[in-house]
C-alpha cells in the first residue's frame, strides 16, 4: 500500500471515530431535546460549519455550485432521506433499551441493504451480497430480540410489547427502520455525487433536513431555553465534527481510497459506537449481544470485500500449510 492510500484509510477511519463518538452525543442531547429539535440545532449548526468551509475551499467560485437544476434535486430527495433516517434514528436512540453501540450496529445495516434496494432497480446481487446479508439478519436477531416470550403467540406476532418482555424494543425497531433511509440516502447522493460539487450537495442536504426538523419541532414540540442549553455541547459536537469536519474528511479521503475499502472503514463506525457507549456512558452488552454485533459486522464486512481477495487470501494460506 502506497503512502497516499495508507493517509486516504487514516483520514476515513480518522471519520468513522468521529462519527462512531456521535452516537453518544446523540444519546446525551435526546436527554433534553426532542428528536425533531435536537436535529434542528445540529444540523443548522452543521450548515453553519458547512458555509465556513464551503467558502475557504471554493473561495470565489462557491456560488457556482448552486445554479444547475441537479443540485436542487440532489439536495430535496437527498435531504427527505437524511431527514427520515436521522429522526428515526434520534428516536429510537433515546429509548431507554437502544444505546449507542445497538444504534450504531443497527444503522450500520445499510450497507447489506444497499445491494438488496438495487435490485429494485435492476442492479444484480451475487452469493457474496447474500451471505452479508445472512450474517447481518441473524447477528440482527441476537442484537435486538429478546429469547424470553411468554408464550408461543408473542414470538410468532413479534414486534410488540408483551406482560413480561419484549420481543425487540422501540428504539431498535425505529433505527431498524432509519437504515432503510439511510440506505436510500446512499443511492440517491450515488446517483448525484458525479453531477454536483460534493460540498455544494452536503450543504443543500443538510439544509433542507434542518428545515424539515424545525417545521416538525415547532409543532410536535415544546423545547425551553434551559433545554436548548443543555443539549447544546452534544449538538456543538455532531453539527461541527459529525457534519462538517467528518464529512470534509470523507471527501478527501475518499479521492484516493479503494472504495471496498472505504465501506469496510466505514462499517467500523458501529464498533467505535460500541467502544464510546462503553467508556462515555458505561453501556454494557450481554455476550448474546456482543455476539450479534460480531455477526452484523461480519455481515459487512463480507458484503463489501471482492470475493477475489478471498479466494487469494485462502490460496496464499494453503500454500503455506504445504510449505
Amino acid at each position: 500500500m502506497n503512502r497516499e492510500k495508507l493517509n486516504s484509510n487514516l483520514l476515513l477511519l480518522i471519520t468513522s471515530t468521529i462519527w462512531g463518538f456521535g452516537f453518544v452525543a446523540q444519546e446525551l442531547g435526546g436527554k433534553y431535546l426532542g428528536p425533531n429539535a435536537f436535529n434542528g440545532t445540529r444540523y443548522t449548526l452543521g450548515a453553519i460549519c458547512l458555509t465556513v468551509i464551503l467558502f475557504i475551499w471554493h473561495r470565489g467560485k462557491s456560488t457556482e455550485g448552486f445554479c444547475s437544476m441537479d443540485w436542487v434535486k440532489g439536495s430535496l430527495s437527498a435531504g427527505v432521506f437524511l431527514f427520515l433516517g436521522s429522526l428515526f434514528q434520534q428516536a429510537g436512540i433515546s429509548d431507554e433499551q437502544t444505546g449507542p453501540g445497538k444504534t450504531g450496529f443497527i444503522t450500520g445495516l445499510y450497507v447489506v441493504i444497499v445491494p438488496t434496494f438495487g435490485l429494485l432497480i435492476g442492479q444484480r446481487t451475487n452469493f457474496q451480497t447474500w451471505g452479508g446479508v445472512s450474517f447481518a439478519v441473524g447477528g440482527l436477531w441476537m442484537l435486538c430480540v429478546s429469547i424470553n416470550p411468554t408464550s408461543t403467540l408473542e414470538l410468532w406476532y413479534g414486534f410488540r410489547y408483551t406482560n413480561e418482555s419484549q420481543l425487540i424494543s422501540y428504539g431498535d425497531l425505529l433505527v431498524f427502520c432509519g437504515a432503510f433511509c439511510w440506505a436510500g440516502h446512499v443511492l440517491v447522493i450515488d446517483r448525484f455525487t458525479n453531477r454536483v460539487s460534493s460540498l455544494h450537495l452536503a450543504l443543500g442536504q443538510v439544509t433542507i433536513c434542518a428545515a424539515l426538523s424545525w417545521m416538525l419541532a415547532v409543532s410536535a414540540e415544546t423545547p425551553t431555553v434551559g433545554d436548548f442549553k443543555a443539549a447544546f455541547l452534544p449538538a456543538l459536537y455532531l453539527g461541527l465534527m459529525s457534519i462538517a469536519i467528518a464529512f470534509t474528511l470523507q471527501i478527501i479521503g475518499q479521492r484516493k481510497a479503494n472504495p471496498t475499502h472505504a465501506s469496510i472503514i466505514f462499517a467500523m463506525e458501529a464498533v467505535v459506537g460500541v467502544i464510546a457507549g462503553w467508556l462515555i456512558l458505561s453501556e454494557e452488552l450481554s455476550q448474546r449481544e456482543l455476539m450479534g454485533c460480531l455477526l452484523m459486522f461480519l455481515g459487512m464486512v463480507i458484503s463489501q470485500v471482492p470475493i477475489r481477495f478471498i479466494r487469494l487470501g485462502l490460496t496464499r494460506r494453503a500454500r503455506d500449510i504445504q510449505n
